[in-house]
């Protein structure tokens, strides 16, 4: 995984810069820092990309105001895989020119050389989707697709799967997204998952690590012996499957009967 065979893949320029000028340790900087267009193009081709709605007009103004000078900041990419010019030293100085900076600096990315730094041994996809273009999660599939065939994974974080999964998105208006679900997203295994439930007067979590079983942790608030209030978190229902939303609530509630009955009985 060195040698920047990890691959960092961001949903936007913007992110994967704020990334690069924040991460600076030495793993993160032997690792490969690019995009999901970026990943998608080089992967899959340059028409494979599905970009979502406005982006030719926001990347025409950018090429045009960034016609007029280009920035004269530095960024540095470390000892690992640099970006688009080299210098005598360990690190390389990116330089652009027609880029304004308005998506993001375009020098933040690392080039990705077959050979080198592709194909990859994981694709590590940060956040697609969430708050974000629909079209993210398309272009996942199609990086997955891409990079398979050199038995590259794919590792997706706060990718807000079980909107695409559970019918957020209605088929009839994002008819592409939705002929991604069962061909590709409902395949994917949670290997470590925590969402809160609120519901019907009690609180908890829904939890799993892999290979571990699923989890439903019940909240207790409880009196300490200074009378300060404190959480307690009892698990309330283990399973191999997933429960759905509504079985892990009627699981508190059965979690919450059963602490207060021990409770009463006490």
């Amino acid at each position: 995984y060195g040698n920047g065979k990890i691959w960092l893949v961001f949903p936007d320029l913007k992110e994967c810069e704020l990334a690069r000028l924040e991460w600076r340790g030495k793993r993160y900087q032997a690792v490969t820092f690019t995009t999901i267009q970026a990943a998608t193009e080089f992967l899959a081709g340059n028409k494979a990309y599905d970009a979502p709605w406005g982006a030719a007009i926001a990347n025409g103004v950018n090429r045009v105001l960034g016609s007029f000078g280009s920035s004269s900041n530095t960024i540095s990419t470390g000892s690992g895989t640099s970006s688009s010019s080299s210098s005598s030293n360990d690190e390389s100085q990116m330089t652009l020119q027609g880029d304004a900076g308005l998506l993001g600096d375009a020098r933040a990315l690392n080039e990705l050389v077959r050979g080198e730094n592709a194909p990859s041994a994981l694709n590590f996809v940060i956040q697609p989707g969430n708050g974000g273009p629909v079209e993210d999660w398309i272009n996942c599939e199609k990086i997955y697709e891409a990079s398979c065939v050199d038995n590259s994974a794919m590792l997706i974080v706060n990718g807000a799967l079980d909107k695409v999964r559970d019918g957020y998105y209605p088929a009839v208006f994002f008819p592409k997204l939705a002929a991604t679900v069962d061909r590709f997203y409902k395949k994917f295994e949670s290997v470590f998952y925590l969402k809160p439930l609120s519901d019907k007067g009690v609180y908890g979590w829904l939890f799993r690590v892999y290979p571990e079983p699923w989890q439903v942790v019940l909240q207790v608030v409880r009196v300490g012996k200074n009378g300060s209030q404190y959480v307690e978190d009892v698990v309330v229902h283990v399973s191999d499957e997933r429960p759905t939303y509504n079985d892990a609530v009627a699981k508190l509630l059965e979690g919450q009967q059963r602490v207060l009955q021990q409770d009463g009985s006490t």
